[in-house]
């Protein structure tokens, strides 16, 4: 039943989207020619019970400028009876592509990402007006996820796409450890990429994720569906 439901609710958040937004993206990315990403993804969450929409575009800079990016996302989380708990959506601005190959170490699969694009930018976003509390993405803790109480704020984002989905596994003894990332080796490959587009929002936990103290990365991620070299 609630696979069924969460099917429903995956075409419906194609419509709830803004399609202008979405023909925006695409007409650009075929307009400008060459040196042009774009890519989409559409269905569950990677790791939480969630159903997400994410489109977004890379394009190379001008004037010695570095690449730039854009996205629109849109994310349903449910509890576990399949109620609709929170809806996050948004965009991303004015995204710069600061690294294409960015590694780090993920707790939730336990593995080194590489090859990851990263990138910074601001933009918007807005949350049903609910205070939800729940345990998010393999943190050790329960958190309050943002309410914006409906209304669209400025805030830092961050995006991290990785179409190659390659990745090694950790040393067991020293999992947090870089230096023991077999490089001599062949990475291995997940099924399919992967995008997270994240608002850098402050949990109030005193613990540093890499983006400042408390600041912890919220939003969705999930497989590619589509990734488009123009």
């Amino acid at each position: 039943m609630i696979v069924k439901k969460k099917l429903r609710v995956t075409k419906g958040l194609i419509a709830a989207l803004s399609l202008i937004s979405i023909i925006t993206l695409m007409t650009t990315v075929s307009a400008c020619g060459s040196n042009r990403v774009l890519f989409i993804a559409i269905g569950d969450d990677i790791d939480i019970n969630a159903t997400n929409v994410i489109v977004g575009k890379i394009k190379n800079g001008e004037g010695g400028e570095p690449p730039s990016a854009k996205a629109v996302f849109y994310q349903r989380i449910y509890d576990e009876s399949g109620k609709k708990v929170h809806t996050m959506k948004g965009m991303l601005k004015d995204g710069l592509l600061l690294q294409t190959d960015y590694y780090f170490y993920c707790p939730v699969f336990n593995v080194w990402f590489i090859n990851v694009l990263l990138i910074l930018g601001d933009g918007m976003f807005k949350t049903t007006d609910t205070d939800c509390t729940l345990t998010y993405r393999n943190l050790p803790f329960q958190m309050t996820m943002p309410n914006t109480e409906g209304k669209y704020i400025s805030i830092p984002m961050v995006m991290l796409l990785c179409p190659t989905a390659e990745y090694y596994d950790p040393d067991p003894e020293d999992p947090l450890n870089p230096e023991t990332i077999p490089w001599e080796e062949p990475p291995k490959i997940m099924e399919k990429g992967w995008v997270l587009v994240a608002v850098l929002w402050n949990i109030g936990i005193p613990m540093d994720f890499g983006f400042g103290e408390g600041i912890f990365p919220i939003g969705p991620g999930s497989n590619l569906t589509r990734y488009l070299e123009i």
